[in-house]
C-alpha cells in the first residue's frame, strides 16, 4: 500500500502527487471529531498550513513521537486522510477544525 512521503521539518506530506497538511492525533484526544492545536504562534509556517487546510479541505492525520525539548513534534506514522471543515484560529490562539469523512486509510 502506498503511503505519504514527508520530510523532516515539513508540515506537509506528499500523497498521490499532492502535498497535504499533516495534523497530529494528539490534538484530537477526548474531543474527536474536533481538532484543537494549542501550539499556534507567530511562526511563518502557519499561514500556508492554514490556507492549505481551508482550500484543500483535507488533512493527513498522523501519530507522533512525544514533543522534543524545544516543543517540536516528529511524525511516527500516517493514519489516513480526512475531510476537514470550519478551519479557524480562535481568540485563544488555537487552530481548530472539524474532521468529516475518512477518505483514505493507510
Amino acid at each position: 500500500m502506498k503511503k505519504p512521503k514527508g520530510r523532516a521539518g515539513s508540515w506537509f506530506a506528499e500523497w498521490d502527487g499532492e502535498n497535504l497538511p499533516c495534523v497530529h492525533k494528539f490534538w484530537t484526544e477526548g474531543i474527536w471529531p474536533e481538532y484543537a492545536d494549542k501550539g499556534f504562534d507567530d511562526r511563518p509556517e502557519w499561514g500556508p498550513f492554514i490556507e492549505a487546510l481551508q482550500e484543500k479541505g483535507r488533512a493527513i492525520l498522523t501519530t507522533s513521537h512525544p514533543q522534543d525539548a524545544d516543543g517540536n513534534w516528529r511524525r511516527k506514522s500516517y493514519i489516513g486522510i480526512w475531510s476537514v471543515s470550519d478551519v479557524r484560529v480562535t481568540d485563544n490562539k488555537e487552530l481548530r477544525f472539524t474532521f468529516g469523512d475518512l477518505l483514505h486509510r493507510f
